[in-house]
């Protein structure tokens, strides 16, 4: 439940009808308020508690008067770096014995000593005007990513606009304070706030289908999964493969991918679309065409997906002026370096660059996977940057369908607010711990 994903901290300062109001946070679901009173004696602190009807004591969290949590059986504690001194003391007494920390480096610090650690402030501070973030998104995915088993508590500056894209960075929970306690309704926040982070976006893979489900639509439904979105799927092809073989395709019309969209689009409205394997640049307009037709707001990201990873053929010309006119409607493809080069007779990055102004063309993301060198970098092109994203080539035999995941996941990213860049960082950790995951040709989505 995302409930127990929420943390509430306390107002600092008295507010009218508190515990009142904290009950009703309870009643509503809340798991665990934290109760942050700097000025509170331990009299003041003891009697906040009591006050708090005793089946909701378990959900109880003290930032002073520890000895508190003991006599009354609370949830924990959180220490910060003033109180440290008491952590031996404390320590195994509680399921949750919480560290504040305001940077990564804290955290290894003191990892092998608590549960739980808030990492502050993630934004600029609602309740404190003064208190700026230093953190980047790509500081905290790249930690996240590598500290999965660490539970690390976002903190600061989160509110209902912000928070859906703040847990999929990795966080494990989130605390609100000013959001909460400077709302009119603290009740309908926390309800909004809970409601917005059991939301999942819809995304479509419009792909062929892959028998071993390495690649095509049955990968993305997959990478859609890990990324907690909605996943839908329409087919363009059956395809006569397994991870190390392709022997045939048969496609469907155009007209028979646009009755399975259509099906779809009665009840759901994907805002983001991932489109893979397709026949031919004619179909792929058609289809194209008919997505804008049916909602022009409607962000494409295509694979273009010319030739197998078993060395099947599918594509051995391209109209370059045809071409760009599709891609006026696309958001953003993602050719590797051979791609590329047949697609825009060049992988110059300036070149490209060029492109996609005076033509007024998609964003282009070139996967580094087939450069020569021992590294893997991926190069983003839009009209105003050029962004080299690094990466570590993992030396083992490959992953059937590694272009597929990836652009699935830069799907599944957008889909929940990241910006382009972000989500293109995202889907390389992402597609980097794939191709790691084992040392056959089907990877494993974790």
């Amino acid at each position: 439940m995302e409930s127990q994903r929420i943390i509430v901290i306390s107002s600092p300062t008295a507010v009218p009808s508190e515990i009142e109001k904290v009950s009703s946070l309870f009643n509503a679901g809340l798991k665990q308020f934290h109760v942050r009173k700097p000025n509170f004696l331990h009299s003041d602190m003891e009697n906040y508690i009591k006050s708090i009807p005793i089946c909701y004591h378990k959900y109880l969290v003290l930032h002073s008067h520890y000895g508190l949590a003991v006599k009354y059986n609370l949830k924990g504690i959180q220490i910060g770096y003033k109180s440290i001194q008491y952590t031996s003391l404390y320590s195994g007494k509680f399921c949750y014995l919480g560290y504040s920390a305001h940077s990564f480096s804290e955290i290894e610090e003191y990892k092998d000593f608590f549960t739980h650690f808030f990492i502050s402030p993630i934004y600029n501070s609602i309740s404190k005007s003064d208190y700026k973030s230093n953190f980047s998104e790509n500081q905290i995915i790249n930690y996240l990513e590598n500290n999965y088993n660490t539970n690390i508590i976002a903190l600061g500056g989160i509110d209902e606009s912000n928070c859906r894209i703040t847990l999929n960075m990795g966080f494990s929970t989130l605390a609100f304070l000013g959001a909460i306690w400077q709302s009119n309704d603290v009740v309908k926040t926390y309800s909004n706030i809970s409601k917005s982070l059991n939301f999942r976006p819809t995304v479509l893979s419009i792909a062929g289908f892959d028998p071993s489900s390495g690649a095509g639509v049955s990968a993305d439904i997959k990478t859609f999964e890990q990324h907690k979105v909605i996943g839908f799927g329409v087919t363009t092809s059956i395809t006569y493969q397994n991870e190390s073989e392709f022997l045939d395709v048969d496609w469907l019309l155009a007209s028979q991918i646009e009755r399975q969209i259509d099906v779809l689009l009665i009840k759901h409205n994907p805002l983001f679309v991932k489109i893979g394997l397709v026949e031919n640049i004619e179909t792929l307009k058609m289809v194209v065409r008919y997505l804008k037709n049916r909602n022009s707001e409607v962000k494409i990201i295509w694979d273009p997906i010319l030739k197998a990873s078993a060395g099947f053929t599918f594509h051995n010309t391209i109209d370059r002026e045809n071409l760009f006119l599709l891609l006026q409607n696309i958001y953003l493809i993602t050719p590797n370096i051979p791609e590329c080069k047949q697609l825009f007779g060049t992988c110059d990055y300036f070149t490209i660059q060029q492109m996609i102004i005076d033509n007024n063309i998609s964003n282009v993301l070139i996967k580094g996977g087939h450069s020569d060198d021992n590294s893997s970098v991926d190069v983003l092109i839009t009209k105003d940057d050029i962004i080299k994203i690094e990466g570590v080539r993992v030396n083992n035999k490959g992953k059937h369908g590694s272009g597929c995941v990836l652009s699935s996941a830069i799907c599944a990213n957008l889909s929940q607010g990241f910006t382009l860049e972000f989500s293109v960082r995202k889907a390389k950790l992402y597609i980097t711990q794939f191709i790691s995951s084992n040392d056959s040709l089907l990877g494993f989505h974790n």
